[in-house]
């Protein structure tokens, strides 16, 4: 090769080698941090009484309350060995929930969520039965063949969305920069005190971590997902009238059936409905015991199992009293 020759190839090779060195950093720029542009990351914590709070959600809404475009995911939720997988959950509207029934028993799956109750009737072993939530909110999820089985689901509004850990920190990723309102929930506060910790935010490149601190009335170990706003009410009702049921049998000397409609009434409604686990969480297990006992009160008395019998008037009374403290319970309910 001609020594012009020579040096123009080298010339050449020369300009390759500055056009690929360029061309690298370009592209490792891009894959570390341009990928993804105008978006940034809020990390945090949050506490609750001054204590991590696992399992809260935190959300960002639109500043001006405008609804996100999230798209609706599948979730499936097993019943396995007498207990829900996973019993935490966090899903966007509209979302699909799948019940795979992997036990040799039979199971059901409701819930008295105010956003979203439903009742999946009874769930053969080794069935799938779906359920959309529609709404966002809490959904506490139950059995009622087997009460000690419970699961939560949180339905979130915004696709941007984490759960605390057992630590309480919490990591939301891939959030167009913007300004922004944080919404916290967690079990243990109420709608109100929810609302107190709300707050705006603005991502940017740098966004510093945030500390959401609440304070909860009820503590960090009540559980008030099945509780607050919820309307309680309809339910005792329905055991004033089943009591009532239960006394007009007894005045026909129906002990039998009387006593069936005091246990059906403590066991459907008072347990089944979820009231009692209400009652335990928010005003103590001593209340809800002290009800079970006057339910089996009643029930002794109808059978005619006490030793002494009973006059109408005292079953009156004790009925009416039994009603007249549920609906003072679930006043304080509405209070939360």
């Amino acid at each position: 090769m001609l020594p012009s020759a020579m040096s123009k190839f080298h010339k050449n090779l020369f300009s390759l080698k500055i056009l690929t060195m360029f061309l690298c950093v370009f592209f490792t720029a891009v894959s570390d941090g341009a990928a993804e542009p105008g978006k940034g990351v809020l990390r945090g914590k949050v506490t609750i009484n001054g204590d991590k709070a696992n399992h809260a959600v935190v959300a960002l809404m639109k500043k001006d309350g405008s609804p996100f475009a999230a798209s609706p995911m599948g979730k499936t939720i097993a019943q396995e060995a007498l207990q829900f997988s996973p019993v935490f959950s966090i899903v966007t509207l509209g979302s699909t929930i799948s019940f795979e029934n992997r036990d040799d028993k039979i199971h059901n799956v409701w819930s008295r969520s105010p956003t979203n109750p439903f009742d999946i009737g009874s769930h053969l072993p080794n069935t799938v039965k779906q359920v959309i939530l529609k709404n966002k909110g809490a959904v506490s999820l139950r059995c009622k063949v087997h009460v000690e089985m419970n699961a939560l689901i949180y339905v979130s509004s915004s696709p941007f969305f984490s759960a605390t850990d057992k630590d309480g920190h919490f990591e939301i990723e891939d959030i167009p920069f913007g300004s922004y309102e944080v919404e916290t929930w967690h079990a243990s506060l109420a709608p109100k005190e929810m609302g107190a910790g709300r707050q705006l935010i603005e991502i940017a490149p740098k966004t510093e971590a945030v500390h959401l601190a609440f304070k909860s009335k009820a503590g960090t170990a009540k559980d008030l997902s099945n509780v607050a706003g919820q309307n309680w009410l309809p339910v005792v009702e329905e055991i004033r009238i089943a009591l009532a049921k239960a006394l007009s049998s007894w005045q026909k000397r129906r002990t039998t059936s009387a006593a069936g409609k005091v246990m059906t009434s403590q066991s459907r409604l008072f347990r089944g409905s979820g009231l009692r686990s209400a009652i335990a969480n928010t005003l103590g297990e001593p209340r809800a015991i002290d009800h079970d006992l006057r339910f089996d009160q009643i029930r002794k008395w109808v059978q005619g199992l006490s030793k002494t019998p009973v006059l109408e008037p005292e079953l009156k009374q004790a009925i009416d009293a039994l009603v007249a403290d549920l609906k003072k319970d679930v006043q304080v309910f509405e209070g939360l």
